[in-house]
Parts: C-alpha cells; structure tokens; sequence
C-alpha cells in the first residue's frame, strides 16, 4: 500500500470529526433574509438589472430571477464569477453608473458571508447522482479490462464526448443515449467482438473452458461467460441472469454453431445490455438519503479511479458487504491505486482539467515553423501524463503543478526545451537547474494546446491560468472585438504583446483582459511549442506583468510565485473540479460542506493527493445518494 494511505488512514477518522465539530460550532448567525432584501438586492436592482433581466440577459444571466431567497443563495457559480468581476472592476462596465464604495461592499460582503453560511453547515444531502452511460473513454477501457482488447480497437466508432459540469467527460448531463448512439454501440460490440475472435490470447479471455468429454458446449459456454459477465454487469452473481444470455448461446450450438460462436453471441448481448452501458442504482422512498449498496460503491470507485470496471478482487468485497466498511473501503482504495490502470486517473481527469489532452486532439501546431513531429508531440503527453501521476501517485503534492523543480523528461524532450541532457528515450525524473521549467506552466503539452498554430496566444494562455488553475473563468469576448493576425510574422516590427494591448484601451475589454493578458504576457518567453526564446520578430520580449490588485512580476517563476500567493483559490478549484469529477455532476449548493473539509483536508496534509482522494471517497456524495434534495434555508 503507498505510504501516502497510511497517513490517508491514520488522519481522516479524526480530520472528519475535527471539521465537522468545527461546522457545527461555527454555524454562522447571518440572517442572509434581511441582508438580501434591504441592503443586497436593491444595489443589484439599480446597477445590474437594466442589463442582466429576463429579457436582455447578458452573459447569459438573469439576476431578476434571484430576487427571492433561497434561490439566490445557491448560485454559487453566478456569485463566484460576479465577484471576480466586480473585484476586477469589469461589472458594472466603467462607462455604466457605478456603485458607490459602501454599496460595493456590501453586495461582495454578502457573497462572502453567503458562501461562508453554506460552507459551514452539516453535510446532510448528497446531492443527486443522475443516471448516465459509460462514456466511451470507460467503455474502450472496460473491453481491454475484460477482454484485452487494445482500446483504439472501438474508439473512434464514437463521437466525441460533450464536456459537460467543470469541463469533463463523464458529466451525467451530457451522457445521454441517442438512437443513433445505441447503433454505434452495436457497431463497436461487432467490430471489438471480430477482434477478439482473431486473437488467439482475447479469445482464450472469451472462451475460457474448452467443450471436451466431459464438458459439453453448453456447460463450457457457461463456465466461460460466467466470469466476464460478472465484471461487466458490476454485480453479485445471478443464476438467472446467467440462464438468460447463456440461451442465446445455445441457441447457435443447437444451430450446429461452434463454441466461440455461441460466446460471442452472449457477448454481443452483454455489452448491448442497459445493465452494462447504463450506470443504473436503485432509489428508494422511505429516507431522504441512503448509503449506495457496496455494489454501486465498487462501481463509483472504479469509475473514478481506473475510468473502468470493478475488478474480481473489489467484486469480491462488495459481495461479502464489508467495501461499506471505511477501512475497507480505503484498503481498496489504495490496492486500485497501486495499480498501473490508476494511470488512467492522471489521463482523465488532469488531462481533461489542466487541458494537456488537447495536444492529442486539437492542438495541431504549424510543423515547417516549429519543426514539430508526432514524435515530439507524443513526448510532450507523455511528460504531462508522467507529471501528473507522479504529484498524484508519487510523492509529489498539488501545489507541485504550479511550481516544482524537477520534470520528467526524456533526451528529445531535454533537447526540445535546451536543458542539459537526457540520457535514452524513456521518460523519467529529472531535478532542475532552471525553475522556469518547473509545473505545469513551464510544460510544453499546456503551452502548445493553449497557442495557435502558428504563435503564441497571451489571451489564451491567461484564460487557463484564470480557468484552469483559479477558477475564475472570465466571460466570453463581446462581438465583433476583432482578431490578430494568426501568425506572429506578420507584423514584424511588433510583439504579440504590443498589438493586444490595444485591448487595454478599450471600455469593454479593459476589464478581462487587464486581468488575462499579464499571465498571458509573463509566458511569451515560451513559444507556441514551448521553447525558450528572449526575443521576437528581433524584439526583446516584454514579460512583466501587473494585475488588478496591483501585484507585478516579470516572467514565469516570478509569476509562478505570485500564484502560490493564492493557493487557496487554487485548493478551492481544484476540490470543485475533484469533487465534480468523481460524481459526474457538476457541483451544487448542498455540497460546499464537502469542499470546505475537502479544502482544509489539503491545508492539512501539505498538500498530498492522498489525503485529498481519501476525502472525496469517503464523502457522504461519494458513497450515498438521494430521492430529494434537503432545501437551502433562507435564514
């Protein structure tokens, strides 16, 4: 077991108890009623509706709606991103009536306090956990998990995954099955099923007891599918079950139909079955929350950490009833983590989070300019991925990804980014010299997928530092803001930096980009691959930077130590996106309690991923769930 679950172990049970107690002596004695309505709302109603109401809606919000408790007070995204703005000084826009101090303050003094309020309750709803389909990352996984089949076999049958809450895959509302779908499933089950039959060592997985004198076919058939059937239905054997997809088999073997045949049938059925695509748990009507059976546990666990199924081993547990059992629970935690699928966690969720899988996707840079290969962009990935698994499943910590000094490089990655060298082509743990290259900020897969072809791009580049590390995304560009030219050689006697800083001068773009474009510009030293450069278009680069609150810096370590000074922001984004990521849901009032221990769960533990995904396993989300929402009060 990593030595990280030991101390995940020996510092939950009493962490728990020390935040819940502190939760329940600190309830605040706010009466969010009497503020909202006499000094909150009024301001909100004179300065904000006129431009944010049922029918204008800018941005896409309508504050009118908010005018009564408790609605209001759970809107955690609407009030989290109206006080970066308001803090920023975007909203009200500057040519619009501003609000006096003492009216500003009062409106972010109740965003504070609200959030505050929420935060320190019970945990006592564990939000809805809503019906979805394996999504086609863990659908492809599942087949190499039950079959050994290569899980670029069936991907791309499918259409790529809708992000949905927090930017990931396996959001529940996005997860849906259209017609169409349900015949890409049946597609996928054909082509993996024609694979498997033409690899002697996946059919062996698939027809594992041979027909011979005293095993008939249809008593093989049986003991075959038997084991693979119980991963695939995540489930207790059933005898019936068993007899209902064994018929079909049989029915090709009375057909005069060989073994496999017969297997494969069974198959087929079984991966186009509502019981394997569907992640179906039972309700319940006589209590407002339950916990999951030990079964529906195993599965969310699995899901979480492996993107696949449960294991015999975690099957196992679940039969006997004592996975529910918290140290059993984090027992199996720790065995899924020290396995190598556990690799799939730092894939997925960091991949899909800090956005680094887009250079496998979309991030297509120009490769006369840049010299850039396959090869480099493979390498780039795989020192991301390594990365992350290592702050993850190794002995890093979380605050590593803003700032480290080692990486994980290879020789043609040393060489990529003009550090010394790298012995071989495997990619390992390098200690740095430079702490320009520390984090995720010095590394190339972040830098690539966040520039355009053919250069750098500021504004995107500080949009991530905003979105993906603080949580503070900025609203989407008013129309017809114009573009710059999508290579940086097209103005040579200009840096990128000097033709958006036209930005800066105009009302309705001051405001997101005064707060974008100075991350942007400390990482112009890095170029659209992520190579060092000092100048371009023969112009010394300008890498210093000033935010709203009037911090400076120059460049990215000096950057990266402005951001340490907001850790905990960082910790608090970066609970929402966990916590999101192992519900598949997008986050909900009732779940600030959760991210409040999760949030000091991290302070705690310097950090340490281990501690932290303990926390989200044994949350009462995690391992329960509702047949109706507990109401936000009003006071």
């Amino acid at each position: 077991m990593p030595r990280w679950f030991a101390v995940c172990l020996f510092v939950l049970s009493p962490l728990f108890a020390a935040v819940a107690s502190a939760a329940a002596e600190g309830v605040s004695e706010w009466r969010p009623e009497a503020a909202w309505k006499e000094k909150v709302f009024p301001v909100i109603a004179k300065y904000c509706i006129d431009c944010h109401d049922a029918e204008t809606q800018k941005g896409g919000v309508d504050l009118a709606a908010l005018e009564k408790l408790p609605d209001s007070r759970a809107a955690l995204r609407l009030w989290w991103r109206a006080r970066d703005q308001i803090e920023a000084g975007q909203m009200p826009p500057p040519k619009k009536t501003q609000p006096a101090p003492a009216e500003r303050a009062a409106l972010l003094g109740w965003i504070a306090d609200n959030e505050q309020f929420l935060r320190s309750g019970a945990v006592v709803d564990p939000g809805e956990h809503r019906l979805r389909r394996l999504n086609r990352t863990e659908y492809t996984y599942a087949l190499r998990d039950l079959f050994g089949l290569p899980v670029e076999t069936v991907r791309e049958q499918f259409p790529d995954e809708g992000a949905g809450g927090e930017g990931f895959d396996n959001n529940a509302d996005t997860l849906f099955i259209a017609p169409v779908l349900a015949e890409k499933y049946l597609e996928a089950a054909e082509i993996a099923l024609r694979k498997i039959l033409a690899d002697p060592a996946m059919k062996a997985r698939l027809v594992s007891v041979p027909a011979d004198a005293n095993t008939p076919p249809p008593a093989a058939l049986r003991a075959s599918v038997r084991p693979w059937m119980r991963l695939a239905f995540r489930q207790r054997e059933d005898p019936a079950i068993l007899e209902k997809y064994a018929a079909l088999g049989d029915r090709v073997l009375a057909r005069g139909g060989s073994l496999d045949d017969a297997a494969a049938l069974v198959a087929k059925a079984v991966l186009c079955s509502p019981d394997f695509l569907l992640l179906r748990e039972a309700d319940r009507a006589d209590a407002p929350h339950w916990p999951v059976s030990p079964h529906e546990l195993a599965t969310r666990l699995s899901l979480f950490l492996w993107s696949s199924l449960p294991d015999a081993s975690l099957l196992d547990a679940a039969d006997s009833g004592r996975l529910t059992d918290p140290t059993v629970l984090s027992e199996q935690m720790g065995r899924l983590f020290s396995d190598p699928r556990a690799r799939m966690f730092s894939e997925n969720f960091c991949g899909q989070w800090l956005q680094f899988e887009k250079l496998m996707s979309t991030a297509d840079p120009d490769k006369g300019k840049y010299k850039f290969s396959e090869e480099l962009r493979r390498a780039l990935y795989e020192e991301a991925v390594a990365f992350s698994d290592y702050v993850i499943r190794g002995d890093g910590n979380f605050l590593d990804l803003l700032d480290s000094n080692y990486a994980f490089l290879n020789n043609r990655l040393a060489e990529h980014y003009g550090l010394t060298p790298v012995e071989g082509d495997e990619i390992r743990y390098v200690k740095l010299d430079d702490r320009a290259r520390g984090g995720v900020l010095g590394m190339g897969a972040v830098l690539t997928a966040t520039s355009l072809p053919r250069r750098t791009s500021p504004v995107l580049r500080g949009k991530w530092v905003l979105e993906q590390l603080l949580g503070s995304p900025p609203p989407a560009p008013p129309p017809n803001v114009g573009e710059l030219e999508g290579d940086d050689r097209a103005h040579e006697k200009r840096t990128v930096r000097q033709q958006l800083e036209r930005h800066l001068r105009r009302d309705d773009c001051r405001g997101c980009h005064a707060r974008m474009d100075p991350l942007g510009f400390a990482l112009e030293n890095y170029d659209a691959v992520g190579r060092w450069r000092d100048t371009l278009n023969d112009l010394p680069l300008d890498t210093s930077g000033k935010l709203p609150d009037g911090r400076s810096f120059s460049g990215p370590v000096e950057m990266k130590a402005v951001l340490l000074q907001d850790k905990d922001r960082f910790a608090r984004n970066l609970s929402v996106k966990l916590l999101s990521y192992a519900l598949g849901r997008g986050i909900e009032a009732p779940d600030m309690p959760t991210l409040a221990l999760m949030e000091e769960t991290l302070k705690q533990n310097a950090y340490r991923a281990g501690p932290l995904l303990g926390a989200v396993v044994h949350s009462l989300p995690f391992t329960h769930r509702r047949s109706r929402p507990a109401p936000i009060p009003a006071e």
